[in-house]
C-alpha cells in the first residue's frame, strides 16, 4: 500500500489542477483547451509559445508533456528544464514535479536533499501529492530520520485534500496516516491535531 506519487498519472494530475483564466484567450488557454481534447501536439505548440515568453503554468504544461511522452517522445531533460523554470517562478505544482525529478534522477543527477527541500516547499503551499510525499518520507525514513509525528501531520493534511482529482492521494494518505497513528500516543496525536488546527486557522 505504501507507494510514491511518481507515475505519469500523477504528472497529468498537475495539469488537471490548472484551469484557464476566464475571459482571457491566449497561447496558454489554447494549449489547455487542446490538452483536454487530447490533442497533445497542438497543446505543445501553444504552451511552448507561452512558456518561451515566461508563462509558468505553460512551462509546467510543456514539462508534463515531455515527462509523459504526450505528443512527443519522452524526454526527461526537456521535462526538467521547463519544470525548473516554472518552479523558479514559485509555482507550487512545478516545485512538486521538480522534487520528483530530483528524487528519481530523471533529467538531472539524483539529489535527495534537493528533492526533500522542494517537496517541503510544495507541501507548505498545500500541494496534496507533496504533502503525501513528505508524510511517506518521515514514515519510512526515506533519506530522513523516521518521525511519526511529522508523518502523521503531513499525511493528515494530504488525507483532507479537497477535490475528486485527489481521491487516490486521500485514500492512500489516510491508510498510511492510520499506520503512523499506531506508533503514537494519544497525547502525541492530540498535539499534532492541534498543530493542524492552527495551520487551518492561520490560512483563513
Amino acid at each position: 500500500m505504501i507507494r510514491r506519487c511518481n507515475s505519469v498519472a500523477a504528472a497529468l494530475l498537475l495539469l488537471a489542477m490548472i484551469h484557464p483564466i476566464a475571459g482571457h484567450a491566449g497561447p496558454y488557454e489554447g494549449g489547455d483547451l487542446a490538452f483536454h481534447k487530447k490533442n497533445y501536439e497542438a497543446a505543445l505548440r501553444h504552451w511552448r509559445s507561452a512558456a518561451s515568453a515566461g508563462h509558468a503554468r505553460a512551462q509546467l504544461g510543456v514539462a508534463t508533456l515531455y515527462y509523459g511522452g504526450l505528443g512527443v517522445v519522452v524526454d526527461y531533460d526537456e521535462a526538467f528544464e521547463w519544470c525548473a523554470r516554472a518552479a523558479d517562478q514559485g509555482l507550487p505544482s512545478a516545485q512538486y514535479m521538480l522534487a520528483a525529478l530530483y528524487r528519481d534522477g530523471k533529467g538531472v543527477e539524483q539529489d535527495h536533499a534537493k528533492a526533500a527541500s522542494l517537496f517541503r516547499k510544495a507541501a507548505e503551499q498545500d500541494v496534496p501529492g507533496a504533502q503525501y510525499s513528505m508524510g511517506l518520507m518521515y514514515f519510512a525514513g526515506q533519506h530522513v530520520v523516521v518521525n511519526y509525528d511529522e508523518a502523521y501531520y503531513w499525511l493528515s493534511l494530504a488525507a483532507g485534500a479537497p477535490g475528486k482529482e485527489h481521491a487516490q492521494v486521500r485514500s492512500t494518505a489516510a491508510y498510511l496516516r492510520d499506520q503512523a497513528a499506531e506508533k503514537l500516543s494519544a497525547e502525541q496525536i492530540a498535539a499534532v491535531k492541534t498543530r493542524i488546527a492552527d495551520r487551518v486557522a492561520a490560512a483563513r
